[in-house]
């Protein structure tokens, strides 16, 4: 039974063209057989086999991808030859006067573009270059020591790609990424000021890119964790205040499906238990990154979750919860007052930004 049609067309379809370009085109000789054979035993196996899997592997285990492309390359300079064996030389001028056409058919395509001159700029000087008079081997070896084809990657848009890193990284409130992403672009900047056209070498700035992104990782996961942490001390004084509130055994933090005495029983254990589970945690969070509970409030870090309403405590609940910290001990309760308070400001809806 043979292989699905959808799937050998699918495999095939490029090779079987490439194939009938050739017989077109009427070629002959060793790598054309090389070409047909490898064409035939490949749609010999598209026949005898039904598993895609198996197929597939027929054909990279026999090298059959392989010999018919390096045949077809082989075939198409074999073809090259013949036509301009007439006059006993390759006519490259040929070639380098369709390249310099397709440059300068690019031109009108930047036209509308903000950085028109600077993208039109490289593109107007290999054209310049193509037109001196040069033999198109000269003219691929210039392009090169001249750095013009890298002026033509597109970098100057890659430093658009980097402003706007940084631009994202502002707008989502992540000042460790806004940092990161400046020194990348500092780098790309330094290394353009000696790079042809002012263009950095992609491979070199890749290098330079994965060396700062990997320096700067440490820090970036040292936010991260700040954040995290920081965060959970501070549900840890909501829920341990709010577990003394009228509406605490109808809140879903506490309320169990089991039935009201779970429910109690939650409350309970959020009352007697967080307090310890707190400070606890508040002493790794001074260890680990040496600082106490008020350099919370004073750490980029909790402005930049706020602005971006991860953290979505509101001014007052915020100063609340600093009203709150002091009482937040093992074996200790808060006050009536607190208590009234912290029933207030879930009455008002005053604990999140709407």
């Amino acid at each position: 039974m043979p292989i699905d049609k959808t799937y050998s067309d699918a495999m095939l379809g490029t090779f079987r063209n490439m194939m009938q370009e050739c017989r077109d085109k009427k070629m002959s000789g060793k790598a054309f057989d090389t070409m047909s054979d490898a064409m035939d035993r490949m749609e010999a196996f598209a026949l005898e086999m039904d598993d895609v899997s198996a197929f597939t592997a027929k054909l990279t285990t026999e090298g059959l991808f392989t010999d018919f492309s390096t045949a077809y390359g082989e075939a198409l300079a074999a073809e090259g030859q013949k036509k301009y064996a007439a006059s006993g030389t390759y006519d490259d001028n040929a070639l380098l006067q369709q390249t310099l056409e397709a440059y300068e058919n690019s031109l009108p395509s930047y036209n509308d573009h903000p950085d028109k001159d600077k993208l039109q700029a490289p593109i107007r000087e290999v054209i310049a270059l193509g037109r001196s008079g040069i033999n198109y081997p000269s003219f691929l070896r210039l392009l090169i020591e001249k750095g013009l084809d890298k002026a033509m990657e597109g970098s100057i848009l890659s430093r658009e790609a980097l402003e706007k890193d940084i631009q994202w990284a502002a707008e989502m409130y992540q000042p460790v990424y806004v940092r990161r992403n400046r020194a990348l672009l500092a780098k790309f900047d330094e290394m353009a000021t000696t790079a042809a056209f002012g263009v950095p070498d992609s491979i070199v700035f890749s290098m330079e890119r994965f060396s700062i992104e990997s320096a700067w990782q440490p820090e970036i996961n040292r936010y991260d964790a700040i954040v995290w942490r920081w965060g959970r001390l501070l549900e840890l004084v909501h829920d341990w205040i709010d577990a003394y509130t009228s509406f605490a055994p109808f809140d879903e933090r506490y309320v169990s499906t089991r039935g009201m005495e779970e429910t109690k029983r939650n409350i309970r254990y959020t009352k007697e238990c967080y307090p310890g589970f707190f400070r606890v945690r508040e002493d790794i969070f001074n260890r680990y990154f040496g600082m106490q509970w008020n350099d919370i409030f004073t750490h980029e870090s909790l402005a930049a979750e706020r602005n971006s309403k991860r953290n979505r405590y509101t001014d007052a609940y915020i100063a609340f919860i600093q009203e709150v910290y002091p009482h937040c001990i093992p074996l200790e309760n808060p006050s009536p007052e607190l208590v009234a308070r912290a029933e207030e400001l879930h009455k008002s809806k005053q604990v999140y930004i709407a």
